[in-house]
């Protein structure tokens, strides 16, 4: 699923206003439960989720230690793909005979 940069910003914006980011509520009330203040998206974790909801980043692999600290490597680029990679991907798929054979159709 590919959105348009129209679409992001919409999504961006209504994921800002449902969780409260960027408001000054926060921090008129000191009594807070520190568990609240934690538990906060800030606005860089809302891009990552926004990154892997939309496809545009992807989990490369999941990293846990001893100490069981868990750690997300994420892939990604921002660079849309042209018409000729796309056909390229498809291509690099195919088995070799019938890509040569496809070509050789063509120059006939």
């Amino acid at each position: 699923m590919a959105f348009s940069s129209d679409d992001m910003n919409s999504l961006l914006k209504e994921a800002v206003k449902r969780l409260g980011i960027g408001s000054q509520d926060g921090d008129k009330d000191d009594n807070k439960d520190s568990k609240n203040k934690k538990n906060a998206i800030n606005p860089s974790s809302a891009l990552v989720i926004i990154g892997l909801l939309s496809g545009a980043l992807q989990v490369d692999s999941v990293l846990v230690d001893r100490d069981q600290n868990v750690q997300f490597v994420l892939t990604g680029s921002l660079k849309q793909k042209t018409q000729l990679e796309k056909i390229m991907d498809q291509i690099g798929a195919m088995p070799f005979d019938e890509v040569m054979k496809a070509f050789l159709d063509r120059l006939v």
